[in-house]
């Protein structure tokens, strides 16, 4: 049996099924799709997919679980927020565990609480959320080179992840910059939407998403791409890639059950 032929016996099913990571209501369902992103599994030889067509939905289906499983997950985060902010606008005030809560998740997307919780609620919700799947698929094929890279077979690194002294994990390369490992693919998605989602270079992103939200509008990857200038020295033509992929690549979404058009509320 052909390499590629195995690989969709483990992850072909989960990706031909409807992405519908829309909102917090349909988390259940999501989940139920994603059991193998909790998984450590191992990484294809996607070198050995001679046919450029298969290698893609190959990636595709490998790394769709991951991002179906962190979506899920930030989702549940922000369902909750809203709990809390609902609560408040009852008049009602949040426990010392709600308010626990609450700062263990300002901590994880790097924003300081006030005295103000419903403010900082409103804060929160433009970080915490998730970005559409034909955006971070298709970052992650550019940086991995559709999973043929060194970083993407032996460390799991699908998004040009490097550690500085510290070992935080940044997109930023240089000397003594050293690649960042992951146990699992879904490390690497949780790691990329973290950034995307708290690092200062990215709130272009963020504004982006939240006035489409706002706005009761799709999220377009090709507009929240042009938050990515700071991700490579590249600059305005790393934008100009990364929006090429997603039109480029739009049979691949589609063929695996992504829909770049519907609503993701």
């Amino acid at each position: 049996m052909k390499l590629f032929a195995r690989l969709f016996l483990v992850c072909g099913a989960l990706a031909l099924l409807p992405l519908t990571v829309n909102s917090a209501d349909n988390l259940e369902s999501v989940k139920s799709t994603s059991f193998m992103a909790g998984q450590e599994q191992k990484v294809p030889d996607f070198d050995a997919i001679k046919n450029a067509e298969q290698r893609k939905r190959a990636f595709v289906a490998y790394l769709l679980p991951s991002y179906q499983q962190v979506s899920s997950d930030i989702l549940s985060q922000r369902s909750q927020l809203e709990k809390l902010q609902q609560q408040l606008q009852d008049g009602i005030l949040l426990s010392d565990r709600q308010l626990d809560w609450l700062q263990n998740v300002a901590n994880q997307y790097r924003q300081e609480l006030t005295d103000d919780h419903s403010r900082d609620i409103d804060r929160l919700l433009v970080r915490v959320d998730i970005l559409p799947p034909e955006l971070v698929l298709s970052q992650a094929a550019t940086e991995s080179g559709w999973g043929t890279s060194r970083l993407a077979k032996k460390s799991h690194n699908y998004f040009g992840h490097f550690c500085q002294a510290s070992c935080g994990v940044t997109p930023y390369r240089s000397n003594t910059a050293k690649a960042k490992q992951f146990s699992s693919p879904e490390m690497a998605v949780r790691a990329y939407m973290q950034n995307l989602n708290s690092h200062p270079a990215y709130s272009k992103v963020r504004e982006l998403r939240a006035d489409m939200r706002a706005n009761e509008q799709p999220m377009d990857a090709v507009v929240l791409a042009n938050g990515l200038r700071r991700y490579s020295t590249l600059g305005d033509g790393y934008v100009k890639r990364i929006q090429g992929m997603i039109r480029s690549n739009k049979q691949y979404w589609r063929s695996s059950g992504l829909n770049p058009g519907i609503e993701r509320r």
